[in-house]
């Protein structure tokens, strides 16, 4: 992405591939589901870029709030992959979620990294799958794959409340997007430490990351220790 493209993102809502993967995923919706959706797009008035890219955030904002009150919503109000966008550029392959919580949708994940690729054509058209049926109508969250390890990990302990860690389950813990990789979190400390589990490329071991500005490293010892004052 050069200079000019850069500048660019400043005088329009979307860049070039947010454009399209919107469009991708509109295409496989229901039929009943592409006009709340396209409502839903068109009422979109901020985006919010991660740094790489990674993770893309899409809001409506009135007077300086969140405010979906004047756009419709899906039937479906709970967290849930909406949908699934496999592309190519220049022979590297690119996979992008879009993700919808309380009936509107809410951010697109994408790796690895398309922050370089972001005004570039694509190799060929993308596959695009529908994750779930947005006229579902339920309240609740999809379970998140945790692996076993923090399941047994859970059955043993519970957050120690002097050291303010909060523990999450298959029910709580929610995806994040880091570097080129796909992460649950599985444990944060007031928002600065976290324990993760990496989803894709998947990982057999835990992570830990110190910080925001930090990068994922893994749990070598034991998990206990990560917990436990210093």
């Amino acid at each position: 992405m050069n200079i000019v493209q850069r500048l660019s993102l400043l005088y329009r809502r979307f860049s070039p591939l947010e454009e399209r993967l919107l469009a991708a995923v509109c295409e496989v919706l229901p039929q009943k589901a592409r006009s709340i959706f396209e409502a839903q797009v068109a009422g979109i008035t901020l985006v919010q870029r991660l740094p790489q890219w990674t993770e893309i955030d899409l809001y409506r904002k009135q007077h300086g709030k969140v405010d979906w009150s004047d756009v419709p919503a899906f039937p479906r109000t709970g967290e849930f992959k909406l949908a699934e966008v496999k592309f190519s550029v220049g022979g590297r392959g690119y996979k992008a979620t879009l993700t919808s919580i309380s009936g509107h949708i809410f951010d697109i994940t994408v790796t690895p990294s398309p922050k370089a690729i972001a005004f570039a054509d694509w190799d060929a058209a993308p596959a695009v799958g529908l994750l779930s049926d947005p006229l579902t109508v339920t309240s609740a969250s999809e379970p998140s794959p945790i692996p076993e390890l923090w399941r047994q990990f859970l059955t043993r302990h519970q957050a120690p409340a002097r050291s303010n860690w909060t523990f999450y389950n298959s029910e709580t813990a929610v995806r994040t997007a880091i570097a080129d990789a796909e992460f649950l979190v599985l444990a944060e400390r007031e928002g600065d430490q976290f324990v993760l589990h990496r989803i894709e490329p998947a990982a057999s071991y835990l992570f830990y990351l110190d910080s925001h500005d930090g990068a994922p490293q893994p749990i070598k010892g034991d998990l206990e220790d990560v917990f436990r004052e210093k």
